[in-house]
C-alpha cells in the first residue's frame, strides 16, 4: 500500500512538472517532442551567414521583342544586418540579365529616392550601357533603402524569349551578388525552329485544309 501510494505521488509530481514546464514563457522548459517551441516566433531573424542586401523590382514584367524602348518598374535595394557590406567610397553595379544582349537606354533619365539617397553620388552607366554604376559616399545602416526609377531597356529583339532577372553587385568586385526578386519575360510571337513553344499555342480561329470547290489542283515536282 505504501508502495503504490509513493509511485502515485510520484507521477502526481512529474504531471505537475510537466504542466509546469509547458505553460508558455516557462524557460525551464528545455525541448523534446511536441514541447510547443515550433510556435514561438524568434524575437530577432536570422541569416546564414554573408551579406542581407536585397533587390527588388515592384512588380514582375513581360515584354514583346518588338517593344522599342519599355520603362523598367521601379527598383528598391535594401541593407540590413550584418552593417558594413555598402561602404563609403564603393559601386553598386546594377546590370541587365547576363544572358540577354540588350542594354538600359542610356538616354532615359533616372531617379534616385529612398532614406539612404543621401549615402550615394551620380549614377552613370557603363559596359555599353549594360551597366548602371551608383557611386557610395556612405555606409548603408541596417533599414537603409534605395528606389531606381525610370530606367528602360534597349534591343529587346536581340534576345532570346524567356525568363531573366536584373541583377546587382553591391561589393563593386565585378561579380554578381544578388537577383531581382520579381522576374522579366521577353516574348517572341513567332521565333520559329524547333522548340519554338508554338506546339503548345492555340488558333483563334479553327481552319482545314479543305480544297477550294471548283478550284484547280497544281501539282509541283
Amino acid at each position: 500500500m505504501k508502495t503504490m501510494k509513493t509511485t502515485l505521488t510520484g507521477m502526481m509530481l512529474c504531471v505537475a512538472a510537466v504542466a509546469a514546464c509547458a505553460a508558455t514563457g516557462d524557460a525551464r522548459f528545455c525541448g523534446g517532442s511536441y514541447d510547443g517551441w515550433d510556435r514561438y516566433a524568434m524575437a530577432k531573424s536570422a541569416g546564414l551567414g554573408g551579406a542581407l542586401v536585397s533587390l527588388a523590382s515592384d512588380t514582375d514584367q513581360t515584354f514583346a521583342w518588338t517593344e522599342a524602348n519599355p520603362a523598367l518598374a521601379m527598383l528598391t535595394i535594401t541593407a540590413a544586418e550584418p552593417q558594413g557590406t555598402i561602404t563609403n567610397g564603393g559601386t553598386m553595379r546594377l546590370t541587365v540579365p547576363a544572358a540577354w544582349a540588350c542594354r538600359f537606354d542610356t538616354s532615359a533619365s533616372v531617379s534616385i529616392g529612398g532614406g539612404a539617397s543621401v549615402k550615394i553620388g551620380a549614377a552613370s552607366y557603363a559596359d555599353g550601357g549594360r551597366t548602371l554604376e551608383i557611386a557610395v559616399t556612405g555606409a548603408f545602416a541596417n533599414g537603409d533603402f534605395l528606389t531606381i526609377s525610370g530606367l528602360k531597356l534597349l534591343d529587346l529583339a536581340l534576345c532570346a524569349a524567356g525568363t531573366q532577372r536584373l541583377e546587382l553587385d553591391f561589393t563593386g568586385n565585378g561579380s554578381r551578388d544578388v537577383y531581382d526578386q520579381r522576374e522579366l519575360t521577353l516574348t517572341v510571337p513567332c521565333p520559329g525552329g524547333s522548340y519554338d513553344g508554338w506546339d503548345r499555342c492555340t488558333v483563334a480561329e479553327s481552319t482545314s485544309l479543305e480544297p477550294v470547290p471548283g478550284g484547280t489542283t497544281i501539282l509541283v515536282r
